[in-house]
């Protein structure tokens, strides 16, 4: 409103007597006013622009990307698995997948008779696939469909196989056939070691069991990211394109020795065969470092073709099982003992063949009294009543499991891998079942063990009381870097005397016990058989197994074999005892080492 309207308004919309005397305002003042407003507007309108234009900059980039930009990943390439010595078990290979379009097979077989057919023959030349096995699929009521093997896994093209797939769909042999890109996991070693490796599941870049699920995110690497521009219709424009490069995943070396997997793998599968047993576990250790050289149980299965296999194959049970693990236990109820100074290997006691404990009679497993026996004759006999007397009278029940527990069992041992169980010890309020329960302990029975349990124990007792950490990656290698794994002491478990006195008397046990390490030409080894029935009604359901390490003096290996419920002979040392023994053959030739005697 002007001033002069203004002015007119203000004299005729106000009474006389107001009109009258309402103030004079000049058109200079008026000017002045109008300006402060105008001037108090823009610097808000500046303000404001300012706030968004700075403050928010990133924010309004980042949506007028999000409107205009394309962002597509560019997937990484996933990490090998390799042994100690750099032997690959496992790699990513990359190709193609092949895909038809039976409808149009169809189409073209009905104008040419004999088209898919020999669509058929030529893919089964160029990817040895049987065309009866390719055929059906071509046959299919479908318009795409991505071809498979016998065992209903995708089939893939790599290098040359690749290179010939692609010249046969240029030059007109493969009608109504084409391809896309693909990566896929690839065991070289048909299975060795499956369990302890896994797998990948097909379409994803995501671990399953073992190393490949444990190390998922080191062995997945990043992905990478392309950001291109789309039109109005989000269509990709030519112009610049935005790269972020992925970080291809970490290769990852184990300590274990594919060579020596090869021989625990192959001796326990007939080891399993020949006993007629469910199934069994091979460790072997390095005791000086905790470092696991194989980790084998049968049955297996392979990674390659993992959607055909049982699914109860995929555990690893050398991790996750747990078993009472029988009289290989004594070992450590003597060894507590001597740690303890509460014996000595001349120690001597009346076996009467049978124990009172908690109001229950346990017997020797052969229900023979030995009479008066030493307590390293104990451990050639694998009496139950000597075990037991050492843990009643000698030792003591705190003292018992507080050792238990330093030697590592009823917690897990930290290993690199998924599932690991922890055991357990049986736990009572009543004085008389946790009597029964000390007494029984003492010998294996009524106790939840693991075979690595049972192996890092007597890797303590091998190296001089000091317990390990089981090492499973040697090192991880990435982007020019390597990182080496170290091995770590967990912690002194008994003293360098009593290890020495543990292990001179596990040399005769060896020898004249069920072990019949005698066998073993030239070389002492430390070494005791196992035999538990966790089921006393059915004496038959047995775990059989046999633990040591050899040399005995100077200890390369720590080496458990177990067999689940044989039937062909169910003792420990008959059962166990010859693939120890051939193992133990076997590693000294393959390490070296010459016979000591």
């Amino acid at each position: 409103m002007n001033g002069y309207l203004y002015d007119s308004w203000r004299k005729y919309s106000q009474p006389a007597a107001a009109r009258d005397h309402a103030p004079k305002i000049s058109a200079a003042k008026r000017s002045a006013l109008l300006g402060c407003a105008f001037i108090t507007a823009f610097a808000g309108l500046g303000v404001r622009a300012a706030y968004w234009q700075i403050t928010q900059h990133s924010y309004l980039t980042a949506q007028a990307n999000a409107e205009h930009m394309l962002s597509l990943q560019i997937p990484s390439l996933r990490g090998q698995i390799l042994d100690t010595h750099g032997v690959i078990l496992a790699l990513t290979m990359t190709g193609s997948s092949i895909i038809a379009d039976p409808l149009q097979l169809q189409q073209l077989n009905t104008q040419n008779n004999g088209v898919m057919q020999s669509v058929a023959q030529n893919l089964a030349q160029i990817t040895g696939v049987a065309a009866n096995i390719l055929l059906p699929q071509l046959q299919l009521q479908t318009q795409y469909h991505m071809l498979t093997n016998a065992n209903g896994q995708t089939i893939y093209a790599a290098g040359p196989e690749d290179d010939a797939l692609q010249t046969a769909i240029n030059n007109g042999s493969l009608p109504g056939v084409t391809t896309q890109s693909a990566e896929w996991r690839v065991y070289p070693s048909d299975g060795l070691a499956a369990q302890l490796v896994g797998f990948v599941q097909n379409g994803a870049n995501q671990g399953k069991y073992g190393i490949e699920s444990s190390w998922q995110t080191a062995l997945a690497g990043t992905n990478g990211l392309v950001y291109t521009p789309v039109d109005v219709n989000g269509q990709p424009l030519a112009g610049s394109h935005e790269i972020t490069a992925p970080i291809p995943g970490a290769n990852i070396s184990l300590t274990i020795d594919a060579n020596i997997q090869f021989m625990a793998e192959q001796g326990l599968q007939n080891a399993v065969t020949a006993m007629n047993a469910d199934a069994g576990t091979v460790i072997v250790e390095d005791p000086s470092t905790g470092a696991i050289v194989a980790m084998a149980n049968y049955p297996s299965f392979d990674p390659n073709t993992y959607s055909s296999a049982n699914i109860s194959s995929f555990t690893n049970p050398a991790v996750s099982s747990m078993y009472d693990p029988g009289s290989t236990m004594k070992a450590f109820t003597m060894a507590t003992a001597l740690d303890l100074g509460a014996i000595t290997p001349d120690t001597s006691f009346n076996d009467p063949g049978y124990i009172n404990a908690g109001g229950q009679i346990i017997y020797n497993w052969n229900q023979l009294a030995w009479g008066t026996e030493t307590m390293t004759q104990v451990l050639e006999h694998s009496a139950n009543v000597g075990a037991s007397w050492v843990a009643l009278n000698k030792i003591g029940q705190q003292n018992f499991y507080n050792y238990l527990s330093a030697f590592g069992f009823g917690s897990q041992t930290g290993i690199a891998l998924p599932d690991e169980a922890a055991g357990q010890f049986p736990q009572s309020q009543n004085a008389a079942q946790a009597e029964l329960n000390l007494a029984e302990n003492s010998f294996g029975e009524s106790i939840g063990v693991t075979p690595l349990q049972m192996v890092m124990g007597y890797g303590a007792l091998a190296n001089g009381g000091l317990l390990m950490k089981p090492m499973i990656v040697q090192s991880v290698q990435q982007n020019g870097k390597n990182y080496q794994y170290k091995p770590v002491t967990v912690r002194r478990v008994i003293s360098a005397q009593a290890a020495q006195q543990i292990t001179q008397m596990l040399i005769p046990t060896g020898i004249y016990g069920d072990a019949q390490t005698y066998l073993i030409q030239g070389y002492a080894v430390a070494a005791k058989t196992g035999t538990s029935t966790p089921n006393p009604q059915d004496p038959s359901w047995t775990y059989a197994s046999v633990i040591g390490y050899a040399p005995a003096n100077h200890p390369k290996y720590v080496i458990l074999v177990k067999l689940d419920h044989p039937q062909t002979n169910i003792f420990g040392g008959f059962a166990a005892g010859p693939l120890w023994r051939q193992l133990v053959r076997e590693l000294m030739a393959y390490a070296n080492i010459p016979p000591s005697n």
